[in-house]
Formats: structure tokens, C-alpha cells, sequence
């Protein structure tokens, strides 16, 4: 189940990721290191973008789902962000996807050992989301949009409660890539709708499913879960999905 909503998010995620590094003139021979590797996909896309005289490093606690992947230009190895061993140093590009809102009241932490591995002149590039924009999207009735309303917010506690989850991280980023003292910083954000049976409903669909019996411990009712299960592959409900925030920039000197 994990790998299907893993490899369902690269699908929305992706084509905005990979415009973002596009933009950053991420090109043949660059030193690339990829923190969080999920499915695997922007690995992928790195190694073929940087070719053979470039490298990737992809590091994550858990790197089964990178099995596999046999690219000569890409190194896989199971490290901590926050771990006591780092070390990494010399890249012209780090990013990082999904990852810092795991790790609440550490974010600046993990910014400042992120920016560390890169070279002078390098791209830090964050991306991360933000549940501000998480409202009806005017399709479906009062009595299941409430109880959707329910579910989602029940999630999030229980994510927050049991994963330290951070449902409102993206909108720092800014804040702390200036903090950090990067130059040219950008950020920007983007949402959508989801409409029940596609993609992002299937990703709502699954966390619900992993998620049901910790929100019935929590205190709602099943009837809710299952109701918004169901909502989720109904093409006449639908809901804005949180923002992806994204900031990048660069390290000082050259």
C-alpha cells in the first residue's frame, strides 16, 4: 500500500518538481543529492538529467523501495538527515520533498545540514506542504462534506499526535532559507482540486485506510471514515488539496 501512494504523490508531484530543478539549470556533470527518495522517480529523472560525467547520492532511513535501481551514476545509501554521522559535502544541488514537516522543531536544524553539503554557489531546493488551503470545493453535500471535513482534520491529529507532524511547515520555508543566510531565494506555492477518483483523492483514500482504526481509537466514528473512503472515488466531491510549497537558494560564495 505504501509504494502505490508513494508512486500515486510522484505522479502529482513530479511535473512541478521537475520544472523546479529545470529551472535551476540542474544539467550534465552536477553533483546532485536527493534526501527522502520516496518511489524513486526524481532520482531517476536526476540521473538522467546529470548523465554519466555527473553523480547522484539518494539517502533515506529506508531504501527498499530503491531496490533495484542500477543507473552507474547513482549511489543509494541509508542515511539519517539528522544522524551523527554526515559528512556530506561538495553538491550542486541538494532537495529535499515531503521530509521536513516529519521533523517538527528540528526543520532549521535539518536546513542548516542540508545547506552544509553544499558547495559554494550550490541550490538548496525544499519542498514541502501546507494544509492552509485544505476548504470544500463547492461539489457534494453539507451532510458529507462535514463529515469529510471530520476525517481530515482527525488525520492530521492523528499524524501530528503519533508521526510529530508538521500540516503547516511549508508556509516557513521562506523564513528559514533567509534565516540560513542562502541568497537569490525564491518561494512559491501551488494547489489544486481534487475530484474524487483521481489521484489525489486516491492518495486521501489510502492515508484514510492506513489511518482508520487510530481515528476510531481517536474518537470518530467509523461511519465518518468510511463515508469519506467512499467520497474519495465519487467524481461529484471535491476538495482544494494542500498547498505544495517549495523554496530554493543558493549558498554564498563561489
Amino acid at each position: 500500500m505504501e509504494r502505490r501512494r508513494l508512486q500515486v504523490l510522484e505522479r502529482l508531484r513530479d511535473p512541478l518538481t521537475v520544472r523546479r530543478l529545470r529551472r535551476l539549470g540542474v544539467t550534465a556533470g552536477w553533483r546532485c543529492l536527493e534526501v527522502g527518495v520516496g518511489a524513486g522517480s526524481i532520482v531517476r529523472w536526476l540521473s538522467d538529467a546529470v548523465g554519466p560525467t555527473g553523480q547522484v547520492l539518494a539517502i533515506d532511513i529506508d531504501i527498499r523501495l530503491l531496490r533495484g535501481l542500477d543507473a552507474a551514476n547513482v549511489e543509494v545509501r541509508v542515511q539519517d538527515l539528522l544522524g551523527e554521522h554526515w559528512g556530506l559535502a561538495g553538491f550542486d544541488l541538494v532537495h529535499v520533498r515531503a521530509v521536513l514537516h516529519h521533523l517538527p522543531r528540528r526543520q532549521k536544524q535539518a536546513i542548516a545540514r542540508l545547506i552544509s553539503a553544499l558547495r559554494p554557489g550550490g541550490w538548496l531546493l525544499v519542498e514541502e506542504m501546507d494544509f492552509a488551503s485544505v476548504v470544500p470545493a463547492g461539489l457534494g453535500g453539507v451532510a458529507d462534506v462535514q463529515a469529510f471535513s471530520r476525517v481530515l482534520e482527525t488525520h492530521l491529529v492523528v499524524l501530528r499526535t503519533h508521526n510529530g507532524f508538521d500540516s503547516h511547515y511549508g508556509r516557513h520555508l521562506l523564513r528559514d532559507l533567509l534565516a540560513a543566510g542562502l541568497e537569490a531565494v525564491k518561494a512559491e506555492g501551488r494547489a489544486s482540486v481534487w475530484r474524487g477518483g483521481g489521484d489525489g483523492m486516491r492518495i486521501w483514500r489510502l492515508t484514510f485506510a492506513q489511518l482508520r482504526d487510530a481515528m476510531v481509537a481517536a474518537g470518530l466514528p467509523g461511519g465518518d471514515v468510511d463515508r469519506a473512503i467512499e467520497l474519495c472515488d465519487d467524481p461529484g466531491f471535491a476538495f482544494v488539496a494542500p498547498l505544495v510549497m517549495a523554496a530554493s537558494g543558493r549558498r554564498s560564495g563561489r
